[in-house]
């Protein structure tokens, strides 16, 4: 069995990586970073090669992209399944190559086509055999895209088994040096980092000398987020210092603020209150106020169909501030921490690693 995966995420290869950990008989190529190295997945590129967002910021990748779709084509007559994860830029155009080219095709994590481009969806449903989604909304959204041989599966979210702290709090606590800390979560790509670190320099000097920041990094980022930071008060801490970096920070911190994406649906997983701030390159921002169908940009709002976590997107270093400072002081957290006990009854029972792992074994080797 010959499985080749393609993403474009690093949340998406953390979930490819519990699922198929200690997997035998399945040989595994794709898209990769280190841990699926690690397990055995041959690499034809890395995940970093291909994380960007926004249109603006995704132009200089296009020739580089264009010989990856090719090197990939090329391979798939030698796959028993090709398995998309997410990254729709990516992977859209990789489906409509693949087709006849490939045994199987399964999508795991889909597009937020109930966003906006929900052209997407129907071109998955056209081109996929089975779809893996993530978040329970989207079975009844898919239905209206129902056809013969196109199959929806929903068994729990991966988070709600992945999302806990390694330490506990008083271990993190006396590894950090610190006993009260706001943790900041500046992003998981190299484009979010290099937009949010100048961004957050005048965030952190209003906020400063009231709060110590941890931020919780990739090795690759570290040095970069130090010299960004340079003279404030903040401890940058990898996986190098403790497993599971993110997780600890937030779960026993007194507040997060974070770039919007995977990690704020963790933090409401692990209870912790926090807020979301994002910027991308104007042309971008003005692009998606034009195009996005959804009010919200964080996953738990999206889920709950309500704002229970403040978004503040393309907003100055001063109002981000302001409201942050607002919530780390004043305002009560419980109404969040409700919320999120809300969102955990939406997104499954635990167990979900190992229903996912069944359910994708399943499929490889229908038929």
């Amino acid at each position: 069995m010959r499985v080749f995966v393609s993403l474009g995420e690093r949340s998406a290869s953390n979930y490819i990586y519990h699922i198929f950990k200690g997997v035998k008989g399945i040989d595994f190529y794709g898209i990769t970073e280190e841990r699926l190295e690690a397990i055995g997945f041959k690499s034809l590129a890395r995940v970093e090669d291909l994380s960007v967002v926004g249109l603006v910021e995704a132009l200089p990748k296009i020739p580089y992209v264009y010989k990856l779709w090719r090197r990939i084509e090329s391979l798939l007559p030698e796959m028993d399944v090709l398995l998309l994860c997410d990254a729709p830029a990516f992977n859209i155009p990789l489906l409509k190559r693949a087709k006849g080219k490939v045994k199987r095709i399964i999508y795991f994590i889909s597009p937020q086509v109930w966003a906006w481009k929900e052209n997407r969806a129907s071109i998955i449903s056209e081109l996929v055999d089975h779809l893996v989604v993530i978040l329970p909304f989207e079975v009844e959204f898919y239905k209206r895209y129902h056809r013969e041989g196109f199959k929806v599966h929903f068994v729990g979210h991966p988070l709600i088994d992945l999302a806990k702290p390694s330490l506990s709090e008083e271990e993190f606590k006396r590894l950090i040096g610190y006993d009260r800390y706001v943790a900041l979560l500046p992003g998981s790509r190299w484009s979010e980092i290099k937009r949010h670190v100048p961004y957050l320099r005048s965030f952190l000097e209003c906020l400063a000398p009231s709060f110590t920041l941890v931020v919780p990094t990739f090795e690759s980022f570290k040095e970069y987020i130090e010299e960004g930071f340079k003279g404030l008060p903040i401890r940058t801490i990898t996986p190098r210092d403790v497993e599971k970096p993110s997780y600890n920070a937030m779960a026993y911190g007194d507040f997060t603020l974070l770039a919007s994406g995977t990690a704020e649906l963790e933090a409401s997983l692990l209870m912790a209150p926090h807020l979301v701030f994002y910027r991308v390159n104007p042309i971008t921002y003005l692009l998606g106020r034009l195009l996005v169908k959804v009010k919200h940009i964080a996953l738990t709002n999206l889920i709950l169909q309500k704002e229970a976590v403040p978004e503040l997107v393309q907003k100055s270093p001063e109002e981000l501030c302001k409201v942050a400072k607002e919530y780390m002081e004043d305002k009560d957290k419980q109404a969040m921490r409700e919320s999120f006990k809300e969102l955990r009854k939406l997104l499954g029972e635990e167990g979900s690693i190992q229903r996912l792992r069944e359910l994708f074994l399943n499929l490889f080797y229908e038929g």
